[in-house]
């Protein structure tokens, strides 16, 4: 299921039917409960209740503010909003809040399609939060990412790093995950790529693979039968190729999913 681009994926926003709030004091421990109230999928009235804590804290902590911001951004339907909001809480740092809002960004960017943007998300909560134990949860989304984009061999890489980092911090669960979605890594084991053409002429071939480039797709030209197939990324499944297939045709390419030679 594609996800509209103004509206946050349900993954990260479940929002149930619930009665709304009461008008609550600023006591930093209310901004806890209403975040178990989302958590818990109960979320109707908590942006009002966040809005009334805001306007009524007197001198509240940085970390109760960024909390504050953070619980807003999640309870925004529209994701550009939702963006912004996430993204003023990761650059103004100074709180854990910052990491989490990156990580936050990063999945958001992912689930609308945009893998290289949410790399770079990830990038920069490691480099601005080199401890926060989000940083080595990060490297199971960078492999995502990347495998997104159909940078196979850097996902590859990622996931390795996440169970490396994972077993350093003895996070057996996380260990679990990276390794069971690093199974298409193995050697000789099916590959998949998205194909735009298949060309009689290599100079247009090699047009197509440089207006591709310029459009945010590293494309290739594969010599086969006497034809120039111009390819995009490598995957492990034609299930992991699909979003890459669909945002080809969004910017007005065809794009078949085939298998490729290992």
């Amino acid at each position: 299921m594609r996800v509209g681009r103004r509206v946050w994926p349900l993954v990260l926003l479940a929002i149930c039917p619930a009665p709304a709030f009461a008008a609550q004091s600023a006591d930093p421990a209310e901004l806890v409960r209403l975040e178990a109230e989302v958590e818990a999928g109960r979320a109707e009235g908590v942006a009002e209740a966040v809005g009334r804590w805001i306007a009524e804290a007197r001198n509240p902590t940085r970390e109760s503010l960024a909390r504050a911001r953070y619980l807003l951004a999640r309870l925004m339907a529209d994701a550009d909003s939702a963006r912004t909001a996430l993204l003023a809480l990761a650059l103004d740092g100074g709180s854990s809040f910052g990491a989490l809002a990156w990580l936050r960004l990063a999945q958001l960017d992912l689930a609308l399609g945009e893998p290289a943007r949410a790399s770079a998300d990830l990038d920069r909560l490691r480099a601005d939060h080199p401890r926060s134990p989000l940083a080595t949860v990060s490297w199971h989304w960078t492999a995502r990412t990347l495998e997104a984009r159909g940078l196979l061999a850097r996902a590859c890489e990622a996931w390795q790093r996440a169970v490396t980092e994972a077993r350093r911090v003895g996070d057996a669960t996380s260990v679990r995950l990276a390794a069971a979605a690093s199974t298409g890594c193995g050697a000789g084991t099916p590959r998949f790529t998205v194909q735009v053409a298949a060309l009689s002429r290599a100079e247009t071939a090699r047009e197509m693979r440089s207006r591709l480039e310029v459009d945010g797709f590293p494309a290739r030209v594969a010599e086969d039968d006497a034809l120039h197939r111009v390819r995009v990324g490598r995957f492990a499944s034609p299930e992991a190729a699909r979003g890459l297939q669909r945002r080809l045709h969004d910017a007005g390419y065809a794009a078949d999913i085939v298998p490729e030679a290992t």
